[in-house]
């Protein structure tokens, strides 16, 4: 067995030091509290060693067989918490577009005195004409009015690009916060490392609330969207290969 760099007998006594003179229920909550903070720890330390494993070429298979888990539970561990990670380095993964779109959704709540919702993220999506989801929106026929009066909110001005500190400073509300769960979830089924604008359209599709089954209405499905989205992903991967 391997001599581990913190021995119980230190972590004991350390626990200790919190209520001194504690009753033994004292030391009980203090351990709770070391474990919490050790479980981080150990997470963060695990965390940089697969990052450092996916830099080399790792797949996520070998990662997980590393780990003596499935390729999947490995996923779910490390990369929802890359993708969406606390602080100023939550939206480090969305694309330039993506975060364009945050930023506008971010000034349109401004304007309303509130937090960010779902209803300003999706009309947020069409000041980014050239990006996936915009096509996706106009490739089911919806006009600019149409697609406002089915999602309740807009229209978004551009603006300049967005970088992660603005971003970092905006709160959501928890229907926004619904929709980003979900396009942290279409993000990881299709393997992706990164948000879009396709992402985020997909996110607010997926999320149970009246957005989703406006659009849905209005022509604008999950399903229809997400094979318009694989398909033009890989003709703009074709393109870029071919060109």
């Amino acid at each position: 067995m391997p001599e581990y760099p913190v021995p119980l007998d230190a972590l004991i006594s350390y626990v200790k030091t919190l209520t001194p003179g504690g009753t033994p229920l004292d030391d009980v909550s203090g351990a709770m509290t070391v474990s919490a903070q050790l479980d981080e720890q150990s997470d963060a330390l695990i965390g940089y060693f697969v990052d450092q494993a996916r830099r080399s070429g790792a797949s996520w298979s070998q990662i997980g067989a590393s780990m003596g888990v499935s390729k999947q539970a490995a996923q779910k561990r490390f990369v929802l918490r890359s993708l969406l990670p606390e602080g100023q380095a939550m939206f480090s993964r969305f694309t330039q577009r993506s975060a364009n779109v945050l930023a506008a959704a971010g000034r349109l709540a401004d304007d309303a005195g509130q937090p960010v919702s779902a209803a300003q993220l999706a009309a947020a999506l069409l000041v980014e004409p050239d990006g996936v989801a915009a096509r996706a929106i106009r490739q089911a026929g919806l006009t600019d009015e149409q697609f406002f009066a089915a999602v309740g909110a807009g229209p978004a001005e551009p603006g300049p690009n967005a970088d992660v500190a603005t971003l970092g400073e905006l709160s959501f509300t928890a229907d926004c916060g619904t929709a980003f769960r979900e396009t942290l979830k279409v993000a990881l089924r299709l393997g992706h490392n990164y948000i879009g604008t396709e992402h985020l359209l997909l996110g607010l599709l997926s999320a149970d609330s009246s957005i989703g089954a406006n659009l849905a209405s209005a022509g604008l499905d999950n399903e229809a969207t997400e094979r318009f989205m694989v398909d033009e992903i890989a003709r703009i991967r074709a393109q870029l290969k071919n060109g």
